[in-house]
């Protein structure tokens, strides 16, 4: 059985949605907060948003990894839940390394678990949901 294509690429387009609405709307502000972009000018959010545009094609190549990595391994194991498979893949690989990037110098004083707890729940989210639109295919 061969991972398919298709599947990988809209689970990629619904990771990242995931991720934009997980960052905006759900936690915008405090995640705006806790880097304070709250204390900066319209025009230097505007700026510094501009300067994103190259980082969000890296995080959607990443991303495109992720969902294939995923495929191939409810591809490998599949008698195993899809959604098992993504829990698991978060609790040995994504939490921890997020964990670690958040201690070791991803968050400001006194917000080191607002970020691992905000970062480490959308990635078990858009895993579970890569998950299930694979699934569908």
């Amino acid at each position: 059985m061969e991972v398919n294509l298709v599947a990988v690429v809209v689970a990629t387009v619904a990771m990242f949605v995931v991720g934009a609405v997980w960052y905006t709307v759900v936690f915008g502000n405090l995640w705006g907060k806790i880097h304070g972009f709250d204390k900066l000018s319209k025009a230097k959010q505007e700026e510094m948003s501009k300067a994103m545009g190259p980082w969000y094609g890296v995080q959607l190549l990443f991303t495109l990894v992720s969902a294939y990595v995923l495929a191939l391994l409810m591809v490998m194991m599949p008698n195993e839940s899809p959604y098992w498979i993504a829990f698991l893949v978060w609790l040995g690989f994504a939490l921890p390394t997020e964990a670690s990037a958040q201690i070791f110098g991803g968050a400001p004083e006194g917000y080191v678990w607002h970020k691992i707890g905000i970062a480490a729940s959308e990635l078990l989210l858009r895993l579970l949901v890569a998950a299930w639109v694979i699934s569908l295919f």
